[in-house]
């Protein structure tokens, strides 16, 4: 029914009863101004009566009339709802806001889009971007190993940094790494390169430099011996490899700059105890790890100034320009210890005092982990930690 409609019936049933009322009243007047025989005043008494029930009727009847008039009204002007359901459609409302309690900062996150890496504070915003790849071909962006080698347990990853995979163009893994053993498997050979970012090749530097590091090292071993080993000798001829390779590419040697640490350690003696030859040049290191104290300790390479104001990455010494520079000396490994070769993507972190970084992975390789396990936390999410990250960890299985 539409909105003119209801209201002329209202307005009909109002003058129906308006009708009837004039003609009660007129029938009361000419039935009390009419002369009775018998019962005059009794048939007054009830007419008057009579006319006031039709006239209260009356009214209250048109007042209801108008009240559901109105509210018919105000129904219509009211939005309704479509006839069409819509197929899958879900509303609610806001949830009220309920007080969470207060939690402490967590010693370590885990990253939401990756949880198999660990990260620390904040993370590093690059650690999210899409990996992208170079233009040229090159090594793969993820390199792991794991081995074992007589008493000794190995475990070695090389994961390219954030801050390289993610520009345009994106650049290679500089870093490299190579395990090996001596024909007897008495010796555990590792050798680990880190290149230059300020040279164009030096990927291919530091791939020749681990690479050449291992075979000859063999060599060594079984000529001289494990006492016999002299780094001047070895890094000098890896230093004539690269410069070799760099000629077979047309480029000049400083385009495939890069730093090495290498290591070579003996079969645990009588009482459990290693013995490790450590050479190095450039910011690489190496760093031990006494499962009683979870903490890494540097051991070797090329310090940096921690307490200047701002810590250079400039290095001293590099391959193939400077062998003569590179420096060696020995540790002992007790049973049960490590032995870490590191680039300085790791080496950087673990040396921050204001980080826990260190303490994590000490309590994380404080045994032998898988490598699928031991990859996902080279590749860590730290604030400021862009570079290339690569680790060799050997650790001693002699007698505890």
């Amino acid at each position: 029914m539409s909105r003119d409609d209801s209201r002329r019936d209202g307005l009909m049933d109002g003058r129906l009863r308006a009708m009837l009322l004039a003609a009660v009243v007129i029938g009361s007047f000419i039935e009390v101004s009419t002369s009775h025989r018998q019962y005059g005043l009794l048939v007054d008494v009830f007419a008057l009566a009579a006319v006031g029930v039709v006239g209260a009727a009356a009214v209250l009847g048109s007042e209801s009339a108008a009240t559901l008039a109105r509210q018919r009204d105000r129904l219509e002007q009211e939005p309704q709802p479509s006839t069409t359901v819509p197929i899958c459609r879900y509303v609610t409302g806001p949830a009220a806001p309920q007080p969470q309690p207060a939690r402490p900062r967590p010693f370590l996150r885990e990253r939401p889009t990756d949880l198999s890496v660990p990260r620390f504070g904040d993370g590093a915003r690059a650690q999210g971007y899409p990996w992208l790849l170079p233009e040229r071909t090159v090594q793969n962006g993820i390199a792991a190993d794991e081995a074992t080698v007589g008493a000794f347990t190995i475990r070695a990853a090389s994961v390219i940094g954030p801050g390289h995979r993610c520009g345009q163009p994106a650049e290679p893994r500089q870093d490299s790494y190579r395990i090996g053993r001596s024909r007897d498997s008495r010796y555990a050979i590792v050798a680990v390169a880190d290149g230059l970012s300020s040279a164009a090749w030096s990927d291919a530097g530091a791939t020749t430099a681990s690479s050449q590091a291992v075979t000859l090292l063999r060599e060594q071993i079984e000529t001289v011996g494990f006492g016999g080993l002299d780094v001047k000798e070895l890094y000098g001829r890896i230093a004539e490899s690269i410069a070799v390779h760099a000629t077979g590419r047309g480029v000049g040697t400083s385009h495939m700059a890069t730093v090495l640490i290498t290591a070579v350690l003996a079969e645990p003696d009588t009482n459990g105890v290693a013995k490790a030859w450590i050479a190095w040049l450039g910011d690489s290191s190496a760093w031990t790890l006494d499962p009683r104290v979870p903490l890494w300790r540097f051991s070797a390479g090329e310090a940096k100034d921690r307490a200047a104001a701002v810590v250079s990455n400039e290095v001293a010494g590099r391959l193939p320009d400077t062998p003569q520079l590179a420096r060696d000396h020995y540790v002992t490994l007790a049973p049960g210890a490590a032995l870490a070769l590191v680039t300085d993507g790791i080496g950087d972190a673990w040396a921050d005092p204001a980080g826990n970084v260190n303490e994590y992975f000490a309590n994380a390789w404080r045994s032998p982990v898988p490598a699928t396990r031991f990859t996902a936390d080279v590749g860590f999410d730290a604030p400021q930690c862009l570079d290339d990250r690569t680790a060799v960890v050997v650790w001693n299985g002699g007698r505890a």
